[in-house]
């Protein structure tokens, strides 16, 4: 029985589908079948069973569960027992939201990069709203979002700081000429927001919902540069944390809306799975982190 059939079958009992756990392992699907199969042949029991095109863990499945994640903690640890700080190997893979991952972490990835130049890092940016599930799958070792995770029990989470944020707008926009706006202004305007479910673009549309107001239409972005670019060229205005905005501010290619009274801050969040391995390269990363926000807390 070899570990890598142990990890194939907590991909797929995680997912309980073959392609996707494929795909999560980058081996092709006829390999996790073999995988699969070699490892019911090896304790003689079947561990899934399909309904239709549904995939599902058996009874013995769901015993070697908890087993084999023991199995597969304990055998990354034996990787790296002998490992010390300045030989640290192996790879982690980082979940971040687009904000995060453009305008926070890299400083911090790079300082990584200098004292540990044999981890791998791999960026997988994502929605906050899908960091949980990539957690629980272990598709990642550690996110960084937007979103308070403190009601999921299987999740720990450290703040990271708090931001704010702001409605931009090009500079000849018809809302530049006001002083201050109040939010009824944005009533029939066309909002260019982030795609998805994460943080701030949330409660700005609960906010608008609350107060029944209606936009012109509500476009939503794969990508914050996308948004930016079209909130310069006059296409609608935008809510963005500052960190996002700051150089376009500075340089007036991109002006502030002052709306009176309406306060949406964002929160950035580092969360682990409370299960997961903390092998010595995550471990390091996290006491980085951690220590950079004691010494500068107020710099995001």
């Amino acid at each position: 029985m070899y570990i890598k059939h142990l990890e194939t079958f907590i991909a797929v009992a995680r997912l309980l589908n073959f392609g996707e756990a494929a795909r999560t392992l980058n081996y092709s699907q006829s390999t996790i079948s073999e995988q699969i199969h070699s490892l019911e042949d090896y304790l003689g029991v079947r561990l899934f069973e399909r309904i239709g095109r549904k995939v599902f863990l058996t009874e013995q499945g769901k015993k070697l569960l908890p087993f084999a994640e023991r199995l597969l903690r304990d055998a990354e640890e034996i990787k790296h027992l002998f490992n010390n700080e300045e030989q640290f190997t192996g790879s982690i893979v980082v979940g971040a939201a687009e904000t995060l991952c453009a305008f926070w972490l890299p400083p911090l990835l790079k300082e990584f990069r200098t004292l540990y130049p044999y981890v791998q890092i791999n960026i997988k940016v994502g929605n906050c709203v899908d960091f949980p599930q990539w957690l629980q799958q272990n598709s990642i070792d550690v996110a960084f979002g937007l979103n308070d995770e403190s009601e999921q029990p299987q999740l720990r989470q450290r703040m990271l700081f708090q931001g704010e944020t702001v409605f931009i707008a090009a500079p000849d926009h018809p809302l530049s000429a006001m002083a201050i706006l109040q939010l009824h202004n944005l009533a029939g305007q066309t909002l260019l927001l982030p795609e998805g479910y994460c943080g701030y673009p949330m409660d700005l549309k609960r906010l608008l919902e609350q107060k029944e107001i209606s936009a012109n239409t509500i476009l939503e972005f794969g990508s914050l540069e996308s948004i930016k670019q079209c909130v310069k060229n006059g296409l609608g205005i935008s809510l963005l944390p500052r960190i996002a905005v700051e150089e376009e501010l500075r340089r007036g290619e991109l002006i502030c809306l002052p709306v009176n009274g309406v306060v949406i801050p964002i929160e950035a969040q580092m969360v682990f799975h409370r299960d997961k391995w903390m092998s010595p390269p995550l471990a390091a990363l996290e006491s980085l982190i951690l220590s950079q926000i004691t010494k500068h807390p107020q710099e995001a």
